[in-house]
């Protein structure tokens, strides 16, 4: 009687975890997704790594006055790519939500006396449908460091230079509900810079 209820306990105990082995993510009907983005900062119609924080003057060649330099928020055109991990026979495509970014601004070493600047967080709903031939790209102009932390970096230093890394997190869904997230950076340089045309 002990060996039956031994040799029945060993073949319960070889079920479960034969059963077990096969659930879990990341099988063929969950490919997953990868995705990728680079960062291209842009200000007054070009790219440029050079974060202006003080509004000049601009000389005008016609009548010989002035007018004020063109001062505004500094964004980025952010350019992201995804593609299926695993593509099947089961999963041809999947559509992919990004939710929110959050910007996150570090002094490099080269600049000692670079003043932190505060987080940025905001809600940004962006889509595309991944499919398992070739990877999706999206596009979008996204912030990179608005008018509010330009202000609050003037008051601590005025237009000293310094030099920073800006770190984007990409927070979003697939449409089978796998969340994911990534991440992308840029250096750049915030200061005193000239936009006159």
């Amino acid at each position: 009687m002990k060996d039956k209820r031994g040799n029945y306990l060993t073949i319960k105990i070889f079920l479960v975890f034969f059963l077990l082995g096969g659930c879990g993510g990341g099988g063929k009907d969950s490919p997953g997704v990868k995705m990728s983005a680079t960062i291209t900062p842009t200000y007054n119609g070009g790219n440029t790594k050079s974060v202006d924080v003080v509004k000049g003057l601009c000389a005008t060649a016609q009548s010989g006055g002035t007018l004020d330099e063109y001062f505004a928020d500094h964004d980025a055109t952010v350019s992201i790519s995804a593609s299926l991990i695993n593509p099947s026979n089961v999963v041809k495509k999947l559509t992919v939500f990004i939710d929110r970014y959050t910007i996150d601004y570090r002094g490099l070493a080269d600049s000692p006396g670079a003043p932190p600047i505060q987080s940025d967080a905001r809600e940004k709903t962006m889509s595309f449908s991944v499919s398992g031939e070739s990877s999706a790209s999206l596009e979008a102009t996204l912030s990179f460091v608005d008018l509010i932390r330009k202000n609050q970096y003037y008051n601590t230093v005025a237009g000293a230079l310094n030099n920073y890394t800006a770190t984007y997190t990409f927070e979003g869904h697939s449409e089978s509900g796998d969340s994911f997230s990534f991440t992308a950076q840029t250096d750049f340089e915030m200061g005193s810079f000239n936009n006159c045309k």
